[in-house]
């Protein structure tokens, strides 16, 4: 945070005005954001239930930080909102219009699909699970079609897929699903998982399989190293269930795994430092770690919400503590939105559909570690570059892309007699003015870097080829550790559910497609659209948990 330390605004007190939902009732009501002790808390009042406060963030400096506003430009960024799926009739508005309706203000990046509620796991937390509500929701693969095709024919497609359950990999179908997704144009499919098929005897031809099938990347349940663990946050041991996956995965060359860790005060959060150096001791398969602060939805005691909440701040801390300083809060961490502009100029240039993290701050954060080959040790990839100099440059660079126009000669020309020769003299332009574009905005990145290196040398071939291989290459040997911390109706803020990118897509017996934010999916509306899709379960496998070799 340097670089606003000392900024007038930085130092005021934050406060803010907004809408939230009573806990128990979900009745729309106003709440306060403010920041008091060194913390940001949310205050509402409901008429009928009484008051409710919950913590936001445990640092009020870095709750600030990802709020900041400079002169120019400031974390939260509007995104480019595809048209509403429906007219919003419902005066209270938002949540209860979705979905999607004319207030969202953000596109999808990453569209969810529920290919099933069967679990050979039976998770407290789960928001899924056949065996609790005694109902199977599993969609067909005439269903699972309907929704790609309803993200990716809409003006800006979805890229990227996550396919989830319950257990999606208890699908016998699975293969046909990642392989229609991949069929349908999607750039990153991703299985959210908790590895059950991957870990069976036949788990590395499984792997192989899904690869070759197009699935790109497995989104792996991994809340620690410890069996101690394992038992409280899913009741059975899985150390060894783990490893198993991992070891399948490697030899089924499947080699992209994101450790996904539901975390929860009290629970699992002294196993971070564990979960990051598992993470580099197997950076040949792991790209990643996410952790999710763990959403308490239904009904919970004021007891438990003190006693389970964390929130960001308390993530980074424990990652500074756990690793000796190694990633710092007041430095190393940004925002999701961080990188909006950065990601335009890139698909801009290189003719790829942009991703849009046009999130709001309060959704997350994410930083890179990175290889050093000459201190052979994971250090922050900001080492490598000044960031703010780098996040400026770009902003400006799409603000001048943006203003840009082709000549009137051409635009003239489009409409005489020589339309064709036109458009093929103007397309030919373009390509060379990309080109040059490409090298200059690479030429401009050079005075902020600070290390050269094949990390350089690989970031540089991204931009100037600006195609999904090379943005892929430069994950690998390099770890994303993030957060994506959803929301409850204890801590709910309308304005993050307007920003959301993250977003179910559910076939209704209508014939139509519901897209909904994700948490808004499951605080208001998953147990009426579950209600609607649903049929009696009829157990067609028996539990099966784990699988000796």
């Amino acid at each position: 945070m340097f670089h606003v330390k000392d900024d007038p605004n930085f130092k005021k007190k934050y406060y803010k005005k907004t809408q939230s939902v009573c806990p128990e009732c979900l009745s729309s009501i106003e709440a306060e954001i403010i920041e008091e002790d060194g913390k940001i808390f949310i205050r509402k009042s409901c008429p009928e239930h009484g008051e409710y406060q919950d913590i936001l963030s445990s640092n009020a400096d870095y709750y600030r930080w990802t709020h900041w506003k400079g002169e120019t430009w400031g974390w939260e960024k509007n995104g480019e909102a595809n048209p509403p799926d429906l007219k919003g009739k419902d005066p209270r508005g938002c949540p209860w219009n979705c979905g999607l309706c004319e207030e969202h203000l953000s596109t999808c990046s990453l569209a969810i699909i529920e290919i099933t509620n069967r679990c050979n796991l039976s998770c407290n937390f789960c928001f899924a699970n056949v065996e609790k509500t005694g109902m199977l929701i599993e969609p067909s693969l005439e269903e699972i079609e309907r929704v790609l095709d309803h993200f990716r024919e809409k003006p800006i497609p979805a890229t990227s897929i996550m396919f989830s359950g319950g257990e999606p990999s208890i699908r016998s179908d699975l293969l046909d699903v990642i392989k229609m997704s991949k069929e349908k144009g999607f750039k990153e499919i991703l299985l959210a998982t908790n590895g059950y098929a991957f870990q069976k005897p036949n788990g590395a031809e499984f792997a192989r399989e899904c690869r070759e099938h197009g699935l790109d990347t497995l989104y792996l349940s991994f809340d620690g190293v410890n069996d101690e663990t394992w038992i409280t946050t899913r009741g059975i041991p899985l150390k060894e269930y783990k490893e198993r996956v991992m070891k399948n995965c490697r030899q089924g060359g499947l080699d992209s795994v994101v450790l996904v860790v539901t975390i929860a005060k009290t629970v699992n959060e002294i196993e971070i430092g564990n979960i990051l150096q598992y993470a580099i001791d197997n950076i040949d398969l792991v790209r990643g770690i996410v952790f999710q602060p763990i959403s308490l939805c239904g009904r919970v005691s004021h007891e438990d919400v003190q006693n389970l909440r964390i929130n960001n701040a308390d993530v980074i801390n424990a990652i500074e503590k756990q690793t000796n300083g190694a990633l710092k809060l007041n430095q190393d961490w940004y925002p999701l939105s961080t990188i909006v502009e950065f990601g335009r100029t890139i698909a801009w240039l290189g003719n790829q559909e942009p991703i849009e993290f046009t999130c709001h701050p309060d959704c997350g954060f994410a930083t890179y570690l990175v290889l050093d080959p000459d201190e052979k040790k994971m250090i922050s990839i900001l080492e490598y570059m000044d960031p703010m100099a780098i996040i400026n440059y770009a902003n400006r660079f799409w603000g001048k892309l943006k203003s840009r126009k082709h000549s009137e000669f051409f635009s003239k020309l489009a409409h005489d007699s020589w339309k064709g020769l036109a458009n093929m003299l103007d397309n030919g332009l373009e390509w060379l003015d990309k080109q040059q574009l490409k090298a200059r905005f690479a030429l401009g990145l050079l005075p902020f870097i600070k290390k050269p290196g094949k990390l350089m040398e690989i970031f540089t071939k991204m931009i100037l080829t600006g195609n999904w291989d090379n943005v892929s290459s430069f994950a690998y040997g390099s770890l994303l550790i993030g957060s994506m911390h959803f929301q409850d109706a204890y801590n709910f803020d309308m304005e993050r559910a307007k920003r959301c990118i993250v977003h179910f897509g559910v076939a209704m017996p209508d014939g139509s497609v519901l897209e909904i934010p994700f948490c808004v999916m499951n605080i208001f509306r998953r147990n009426e659209i579950e209600k609607q899709i649903a049929v009696p379960y009829k157990k067609i496998m028996e539990k099966e948990i784990i699988i000796d070799e």
